[in-house]
């Protein structure tokens, strides 16, 4: 094995520094691949640090959680100075700078240390049982970047007919940036590597649902049941309808979590124990204390910045557990009343779990799928909102929608409701082709029609510099 190196990060996060000492060796900023990847223990090692990368600024722990609804409008500035991602908000980014770029190249980073898993682990000494294991969840972890690369910087598969306009690079291999001279694949052949590398995970895992790594929760890793919920999504922005409804449909009808109760709602959004509708979850490590996603939306914090538009809490009724006065911080700053999501509400060391698939999520991606499947059920579309509207708001009246459009209306916006802050919306509206409307927030780009080459990201300047065979998206 040649001696190439990796940036390692030295795992003392996902709760496992102080449940699994993965290196026996003194830690370094840099370790062989052989040497990392001598014993199944390295091999941990490696993937415990492909998940803490979920929790950078540029993935998760910002940027996929927080652009897709300050695109979308569900989020507006607090303050005026000292932005991030401002650019994006007021349609500036350019192919030469965008706040975006980061991800990017951040992403195919993290495909990168994962792929070294997946290539160098069979050779690791140890059971072959927990290699097949690493193996399963970092392809769930390749697939999870592949799909966030997909929806931020290529047209829903919808686009084109056959998807057959440009995806992304398909990272399947290391490779080292001054080499790569990959193209991007089509939408259709993209989505299409990303579900190959969650069926087969999932024919891999075992039925025991807890991850590889000992510490944490189960919700912190990926198993069968993670991995299916996300291959249930993936299908979703595939219009794969009737594999998403299937998928979706065995996953909620296993038992294996539950949704909350009215009363519960509220405070599941705190403390560092998963809810019972919790699904995969990045985990805080107890000695935290960076800034965090909750920072910006912590009135004790002085990054405080992404506040709520009155154009999604005005949605709320007021018998709904979901509304301002429950799930809302209202701060007043500089004269102007401002709202909060709890939804992470605290920073540092109290920072809070990042939520990235609930159950609540799959009940509504079984209702879209029912609604567009081969064989429609409206029946069940209902049924499936309802559950999801009356969990929030007991009074809600109980739907008999008919009409295809009104039903995929009313599902939408019951995903605009449930999933406020969990980085769904600006995608949502590009999968329906629905336009932008921010009335609240005032930026200079308060609307887009739905085809504004400016909702997708531009490719970073030096990937298309660099790479002849790399093609940039239109408008830039």
């Amino acid at each position: 094995m040649k001696k190439h190196y990796i940036l390692l990060i030295v795992i003392c996060s996902l709760c496992c520094s102080s449940c699994e000492k993965l290196l026996d060796k003194e830690p370094t900023d840099q370790v062989s691949l052989e040497d990392l990847f001598r014993d199944v223990a390295g091999a941990k090692t490696a993937l415990a640090g492909a998940y803490d990368a979920l929790r950078s600024t540029s993935h998760y722990q910002r940027n996929l959680m927080v652009y897709p609804d300050l695109s979308g409008g569900n989020i507006k500035y607090s303050k005026a100075n000292g932005l991030v991602l401002d650019d994006i908000y007021t349609a500036n980014q350019t192919e030469l700078e965008s706040s975006m770029d980061e991800t990017y190249s951040s992403l195919y980073q993290e495909l990168n240390n994962i792929n070294n898993i997946i290539k160098y682990a069979p050779s690791a000494t140890g059971y072959e049982a927990d290699k097949i294991k690493i193996i399963a969840e970092a392809k769930c972890l390749r697939a999870l970047a592949h799909f966030d690369l997909l929806r931020i910087f290529s047209w829903p598969i919808n686009r084109t007919p056959a998807g057959t306009h440009p995806g992304i690079v398909i990272n399947m291999e290391p490779y080292l940036v001054a080499d790569d001279r990959r193209p991007r694949l089509s939408s259709a052949a993209s989505f299409q590597a990303v579900v190959n590398d969650l069926n087969e995970a999932i024919a891999s895992f075992d039925d025991g649902n807890t991850g590889i790594l000992t510490g944490g929760y189960k919700q912190n890793f990926f198993t069968k049941a993670s991995a299916q919920a996300l291959l249930a999504k993936v299908y979703l922005y595939q219009n794969n309808w009737d594999m998403a409804f299937n998928t979706a449909d065995n996953l909620i009808r296993s038992n294996q979590y539950t949704l909350l109760n009215n009363a519960s709602y509220v405070n599941s959004w705190t403390g560092r124990v998963p809810s019972s509708e919790s699904i995969f979850e990045l985990a805080m490590e107890t000695n935290f204390s960076g800034t965090s996603l909750g920072n910006y939306f912590d009135a004790t914090s002085t990054n405080i910045m992404f506040a709520a538009t009155s154009n999604l809490t005005s949605l709320y009724t007021s018998t709904d557990i979901r509304r301002p006065a429950t799930m809302f911080n209202a701060t007043t700053i500089s004269g102007t009343s401002y709202n909060f999501t709890k939804k992470y509400a605290t920073g540092g060391t109290n920072a809070t779990p990042l939520k990235v698939l609930r159950l609540s999520e799959l009940y509504l991606i079984r209702a879209e799928a029912a609604v567009a499947k081969s064989a429609p059920d409206y029946a069940q579309a209902n049924a499936d909102l309802d559950v999801i509207r009356k969990r929030a708001d007991p009074y809600a009246t109980t739907l008999d929608l008919q009409d295809k459009t009104a039903l995929i209306d009313a599902i939408l916006l019951e995903r605009r409701k449930e999933l406020a802050f969990e980085g769904n919306l600006i995608f949502d509206l590009l999968r329906y082709n629905k336009d932008v409307a921010r009335a609240d927030g005032n930026p200079e780009q308060p609307n887009f029609t739905a085809n504004d080459y400016r909702l997708i990201m531009p490719i970073p300047y030096i990937s298309v510099n660099t790479n002849p065979s790399m093609e940039q998206n239109p408008g830039y």
